[in-house]
């Protein structure tokens, strides 16, 4: 019964999310900007990694600065926890953190070759790393990137073998794919995955200068914005379907239907403040669009 009344919620709130999204997009309006500068206030450092959780707090993955900070909408910061080091809450390189979950914050902590978990104040829940009794297609090291679906089936875009992971929800690998063993569906240089609540996956690659979507078992269907994208690299599903990319290389974010139809672009943040300089990951909230540029966060809303 409980877990009827969890879906139950769960479902009305992603209804309520969806109805706030505009039916299109004409414009994306700058709202403000965080951290602020200044010696005393917080400095990203080569961050990459941005999440948006079920009730709007942001997460970032502060890569070079080895921790990770949670913001509400307003871009007040509410903790950080990190630090270098090889500790349950210390990081060597945290390059993707990923919010998606009802529950868990996980973290592609890079140079550990391991996951961490988080529950959403960031306090610690366990690690998990490649496990040597795994058949060798499993081993994963460097993971570069981590989603979870709705299921709770976890992701992992393994850097070492340039290739994907599927483990369930009890930590054990089911499916590997991606890899060189792959026909057309072969990943390059891939940087970050998402799944959708429809259980696409959806994988940027720079080299490729594409996004390759695979379905849940991991079988190649197709890929978005050939010939449009250049070196892309955030990517983030909406409730209502929407692939946003931050479109690295053009200096632009963009917006996909899950056709693979390019519905809305835009490269400049205000008449004051100019174009992006490096966007490099992206993320929604109803009407509102996060996006991780240069060490700065930039709100907008969709319009």
């Amino acid at each position: 019964m409980k877990i009827v009344k969890v879906l139950l919620f769960l479902f009305l709130f992603w209804a309520k999310i969806s109805s706030s999204q505009p039916a299109k997009i004409s414009q994306a309006i700058f709202l403000f900007s965080f951290p602020g500068k200044g010696a005393s206030t917080i400095q990203l450092n080569d961050a990459f990694g941005l999440a948006v959780d079920l009730n709007g707090f942001i997460y970032v993955a502060d890569t070079e600065n080895n921790r990770i900070i949670k913001f509400n909408q307003n871009g007040e910061k509410l903790k950080e926890i990190g630090g270098f080091g090889w500790e349950t809450e210390q990081f060597y390189t945290p390059y993707d953190v990923c919010a998606s979950s009802a529950l868990d914050i996980f973290i592609a902590d890079y140079n550990n070759h391991r996951l961490q978990r988080y529950d959403k104040d960031l306090n610690y829940i366990s690690s998990l790393y490649s496990d040597s009794n795994w058949d060798k297609a499993f081993q994963f090291a460097y993971p570069k990137s981590v989603t979870v679906s709705i299921h709770g089936d976890l992701f992992i875009l393994d850097g070492e073998n340039i290739r994907l992971l599927k483990l369930n929800s009890f930590g054990e690998p089911e499916v590997s794919f991606g890899d060189y063993a792959e026909g057309k569906g072969r990943l390059a240089d891939p940087v970050q995955v998402t799944i959708s609540s429809k259980d696409q996956i959806f994988v940027s690659d720079r080299q490729n200068n594409n996004v390759l979507v695979f379905d849940y078992f991991g079988n190649y269907l197709t890929e978005i914005g050939n010939g449009f994208l250049n070196k892309p690299h955030g990517l983030f599903v909406s409730s209502s379907q929407w692939l946003f990319v931050a479109d690295t290389g053009n200096k632009r974010v963009a917006v996909f239907l899950p056709d693979g139809r390019l519905i809305f672009s835009w490269s400049i943040i205000d008449k004051f403040n100019g174009e992006f300089q490096y966007p490099v990951d992206v993320a929604s909230f109803g009407k509102r669009v996060f996006v991780l540029d240069e060490n700065r966060i930039l709100a907008f809303e969709l319009k």
